[in-house]
């Protein structure tokens, strides 16, 4: 007679992960994999061929029916949406196996919303946790042949963009590091040489209630910033301005999603998260989260 709950858990690092990265919500992720536990509880584990295999089926289809209906309340979504970032999750630290567990970039999270649910799913199955199609006709219910068309798409709708997130750690923490220096001492030669020409600038605000400083107004944008010249500005404007209307505010080096981030911080309450892709050279995206919804589970390393 097994023991279905440790059975469960042997696998629940996997199934967060295939849930985050499907969703980019932590909260999101954590209720499917609950759902995914009830439903697990109450099947006769004696008529499941591939525990693995059926676990992630669920999660994974749950994670499916509910991007249906996120597209629609992201279409609403006030400004530009963002995933909520994650910093060193681990659902049960003495239960898990981390080696199931992997979080994308926050910018492969906003490259896959190009793609349907399903074909995000497979690319997720193949690319990053190495399924075979054997496995993925199985979980998908699909033949091996559809998988493959599946893969297909999802690389096209991709194009040749995944290949940028191949990225050397210490490079790129040095390239963060001087970005918030020229950023911090308003360094616009600094700046300017950092960032490529068409870099883009995303800000996730929530669409919270902006502050004022100084009579100015001071929230997210609504759309991205392109252009080095325009970020540059964006961001001489916001940062000093930030600072100066944050009590207490520090800033901490973290990885969040697996990358170095930047935490800025007002006392123990983050602010904000800032998230950069570079190719070694020059940086091409910044991404900056405030929306306080989805800092809640950033905490301050001890």
């Amino acid at each position: 007679m097994i023991n279905k709950t440790e059975t469960f858990l042997e696998y629940k690092a996997l199934l967060f992960s295939i849930a985050y990265n499907m969703l980019g919500g932590i909260d999101t992720a954590e209720d499917i994999v609950q759902d995914t536990y009830l439903k697990w509880m109450e099947t006769d584990a004696g008529n499941i061929r591939n525990t693995k295999a059926f676990l992630v089926r669920i999660v994974t289809n749950q994670c499916i029916n509910h991007l249906h209906s996120a597209r629609v309340q992201r279409e609403k979504y006030i400004g530009v949406w963002l995933p909520e970032p994650l910093r060193n999750y681990d659902p049960d630290r003495d239960q898990a196996r981390i080696e199931s567990y992997h979080a994308l970039s926050i910018g492969m999270l906003v490259l896959m919303e190009r793609l349907t649910p399903q074909e995000r799913a497979v690319f997720l199955l193949k690319e990053i946790f190495a399924y075979d199609y054997y496995e993925l006709a199985e979980i998908f219910d699909k033949s091996t042949d559809s998988c493959r068309q599946l893969l297909k798409r999802a690389k096209d709708n991709l194009g040749k963009e995944t290949h940028r997130f191949k990225v050397d750690m210490r490079v790129h923490e040095k390239m963060l590091r001087n970005f918030m220096q020229a950023a911090s001492a308003g360094d616009l030669e600094g700046l300017i040489g950092l960032l490529k020409e068409d870099i883009q600038f995303f800000a996730d605000g929530g669409g919270r209630k902006p502050i004022f400083i100084d009579n100015k107004r001071l929230s997210a944008f609504p759309k991205p910033i392109k252009g080095s010249q325009n970020v540059v500005k964006a961001l001489l404007y916001t940062f000093p301005r930030f600072r100066r209307a944050t009590p207490d505010f520090h800033t901490e080096l973290a990885f969040t999603n697996g990358l170095p981030s930047v935490i800025a911080y007002s006392g123990e309450e983050p602010m904000g998260i800032i998230s950069l892709e570079t190719d070694g050279e020059r940086i091409y995206n910044i991404y900056l989260q405030t929306n306080p919804d989805k800092l809640k589970h950033i905490k301050k390393a001890l």
